[in-house]
């Protein structure tokens, strides 16, 4: 990866880190968290990791099957702004986790693991209220 892919790719992620941040933020100001109850919560966070997990151990399909199930299982969950908006830029990287040839992995993995993270942040949150 180049330093111009390598510093796009970290103000792009800084700029969603602020963008989810302040969305995490209004959600809970606004009792809009949402509901996440606790099999259903684990087994997609066990999903987004192990689709993390494929993308750190190169296998790009394994990691495309495991996160279009999470996004399945997503949308299984009572609606809520933040998940669809989450289950938004999870549908973004699987479809480019599909088209991006072997070069631009480096960066759409930096991409994947932030988003994983983001999950995380999530269903503590929301495993909280």
């Amino acid at each position: 990866m180049t330093k111009r892919d390598q510093l796009g790719m970290t103000m792009f992620l800084i700029a969603e880190a602020v963008f989810f941040f302040l969305l995490i933020l209004a959600c809970a100001y606004f009792h809009a968290l949402p509901r996440l109850y606790a099999p259903w919560g684990w087994i997609l966070t066990a999903l987004l990791l192990a689709g993390s997990v494929s993308i750190w151990r190169g296998w790009r399909w394994g990691a495309v099957a495991l996160d279009a199930v999470f996004l399945v299982g997503l949308a299984g969950t009572p609606f809520a702004m933040l998940t669809a908006v989450l289950g938004l830029f999870v549908l973004a990287g699987v479809i480019a986790l599909a088209v991006i040839p072997a070069s631009g992995r480096r960066a759409l993995s930096l991409y994947w693991y932030f988003f994983t993270a983001v999950w995380l942040v999530i269903f503590g949150v929301a495993g909280q209220v």
